[in-house]
């Protein structure tokens, strides 16, 4: 103790020196080790591991920062008061620093002789203990020990609060050195009990608690946002895999339906077809029409091909059959027509020309082969329907005219929309189980923090 260092923070070492804890740190005079060996030897016999400076600085060591960390270190500051360690610059150096520390001080009186002007106002403000040659010594040392017990936990908790401080600030507020857990938890309920209890906190101990308070605080925020990804993920991709299962689903019945439908006019189609005569039919477009007739009522060809198609409305009661044929200009010409007998109002005449309107790509396309035309459209009087064609051969193979078969539109769309009544169902099903899933894993999640 011949020179007088700067007062500064020791470095955190990894040292077994570095690594003690110690009950006191024993400042005192050189010319006064006599009596701190007798108080070392006193602390010993009583289970006290005091911080004595021939002891605890290891050899290569610089004997300030050794100091330092005894100083940090220990859980109370005992200063040996003398003439000479009054006058000691390293003496107060070491009182110094353990005020930054917030240590609490135990000053002892050995010596008297002093000029209490001199006496550092750290050590003239605590109440001193009398351990003078003229004292109780061993009632004095049982005081001493008394005082090192008062809050014993709450000032070993300082002490140990004040290293893992010491060592966040040294590592440059690495935040694996934060409190965590139980720590934390400690650390908050020993901060609280620090309003009315000796030694105060430090301005290190609180910003190292409240950044572990702000680091907790920012893992939960990151918890609770991984959680809601989570939950937000699962959720968005179970409504894509529901809404594409729902789609396919969708379009499958409707292939279905369409395909039965198809199958369902189709065959009508066929059936109706079988049962007229091409080479008849033939004959029958050539049929002229009496003077005051609209039909050929009386020809026999023209009744009985009439009867044929009221036999195919009997059969399938949602299907309006028409014959056509093409006449030298290629215009659709129409031949027979059930509507005459069960809907004269929207009958067509015998061998009139359809109008453009009505001349569907379906119409166009059944005398070559049978064509469904799903699409409504509608006639001459805002009737919406969906059709199938397919052509009438005669004996010899060749298409003598085409068979079309009507059906009101609803035919088909009241299908779709029974589909569409079911899909609604199943998406207010799945909705509901999403909304179940969701927040069954919004539970687990929370379940686990």
């Amino acid at each position: 103790m011949v020179q007088q260092p700067p007062i500064a923070p020791s470095d955190i070492n990894t040292s077994p020196c570095a690594e003690r804890k110690n009950d006191v740190f024993i400042s005192y005079s050189r010319r006064d080790k006599a009596f701190v060996e007798q108080l070392d030897a006193s602390f010993r016999q009583a289970g006290r591991d005091p911080w004595i400076d021939w002891d605890d600085i290891c050899k290569g060591e610089d004997w300030w920062q050794s100091i330092q960390r005894g100083i940090e270190g220990s859980d109370s500051f005992v200063f040996v008061i003398s003439p000479d360690s009054i006058a000691s610059s390293v003496c107060r150096d070491e009182i110094e620093y353990a005020a930054q520390l917030n240590k609490r001080f135990l000053p002892l009186l050995w010596r008297d002789g002093f000029d209490m002007a001199q006496v550092h106002r750290l050590i003239s403000q605590h109440n001193w203990i009398f351990a003078r040659e003229t004292d109780d010594i061993q009632a004095a040392f049982q005081e001493l020990l008394k005082a090192l017990d008062t809050d014993l936990d709450y000032v070993r908790t300082h002490t140990r609060l004040l290293l893992r401080s010491l060592e966040w600030r040294h590592r440059k507020h690495d935040s694996g050195c934060l409190l965590r857990g139980l720590d934390l938890e400690d650390a908050q309920h020993w901060l609280s009990q620090s309003v009315h209890k000796e030694p105060r906190p430090t301005d290190d101990q609180v910003a190292y608690i409240d950044a572990s308070l702000a680091a907790r605080t920012a893992a939960l925020k990151a918890r609770q946002k991984a959680k809601w990804i989570v939950v937000l993920t699962t959720v968005i991709a179970n409504m894509v895999f529901v809404a594409a299962g729902l789609s396919i689903i969708y379009r499958c019945m409707n292939d279905i339906a369409r395909q039965q439908v198809e199958k369902t006019m189709q065959e009508t189609l066929e059936g109706a077809i079988a049962g007229i005569d091409g080479d008849e039919f033939a004959a029958l477009t050539q049929v002229a029409v009496l003077p005051g007739q609209t039909e050929p009522i009386n020809n026999s060809l023209y009744q009985t091909h009439q009867a044929w198609l009221k036999t195919i409305h009997q059969i399938s009661p949602a299907a309006l059959s028409t014959t056509y044929v093409l006449d030298a200009n290629g215009k659709i010409v129409v031949i027979g027509d059930v509507c005459r007998m069960v809907a004269k109002q929207v009958a067509h005449p015998y061998r009139i020309i359809l109008p453009d309107r009505e001349l569907i790509p379906a119409r166009l396309n059944g005398f070559k082969e049978i064509s469904l035309n799903l699409s409504p459209f509608k006639d001459q009087f805002g009737k919406s329907w969906v059709s199938i064609y397919g052509p009438i051969r005669n004996q010899s193979g060749a298409v003598v005219g085409e068979l079309g078969l009507a059906y009101d539109s609803t035919y088909w769309t009241d299908l779709e929309d029974k589909i569409g009544r079911v899909m609604t169902i199943a998406c207010i099903i799945a909705f509901i189980w999403l909304v179940i899933s969701s927040w069954l894993i919004l539970q687990a999640t929370q379940s686990r923090q």
